[in-house]
């Protein structure tokens, strides 16, 4: 799966890793109740399609359970793990058929003080969520696992099954890229 680190991973699913490496099922609905709203965030992040999303996730925790045998601790989280295959797979879909642009967006937590407020901070959010899905797949889960899962750039590298190095660039990149568009829209407007 991954090279070896240096230090020991401590990974916070080891509870449920050898009880799924023995077929208890019980362990599977706890990984499923642990992690699937976290696996689901990202795809729908990713895809901007709750249906979508829902398929990737479903996928994602069926190969966890299929390839749990396979696994050897220390190498990476699980959790890591399963944001890679989450990220590959909706890269794969972006790439297979471009995203239908809806209005249809994750609601946001309002923290705005007035009417006025929750609308600019509605508006900003489908900017930049409609200029998420604009740029090319891989710039778009490097800034989503940066920005919206809160992954260390580490992890997210290995996320994305690249180098340090190679996620700053891609993460540089997609800065550039979203800020382009963002103010391409803003001349517009």
């Amino acid at each position: 799966m991954l090279a070896k680190t240096q230090t020991p991973l401590i990974d916070p699913d080891a509870d449920l890793i050898s009880r799924l490496k023995a077929g208890d099922e019980s362990a599977l609905e706890a990984l499923m109740e642990r992690r699937l709203p976290t696996i689901h965030g990202l795809a729908l992040r990713l895809l901007g399609d709750t249906m979508q999303a829902e398929d990737i996730a479903q996928i994602v925790m069926l190969k966890s359970w299929t390839e749990v045998k396979h696994w050897e601790p220390g190498r990476a989280k699980l959790l890591t793990w399963m944001c890679r295959v989450t990220t590959n797979l909706c890269v794969d879909a972006l790439r297979k058929k471009r995203p239908l642009y809806s209005d249809n967006l994750p609601e946001v937590a309002d923290s705005a003080h007035s009417q006025f407020d929750s609308l600019q901070a509605a508006h900003r959010a489908n900017r930049v969520q409609s200029a998420l899905r604009q740029l090319p797949p891989r710039q778009s889960a490097a800034l989503t696992l940066c920005y919206f899962r809160a992954l260390s750039q580490a992890e997210a590298a290995q996320v994305l099954d690249i180098s340090i190095s190679a996620y700053e660039s891609l993460l540089t990149r997609g800065r550039q890229s979203l800020r382009r568009l963002l103010q391409d829209e803003r001349d517009i407007l």
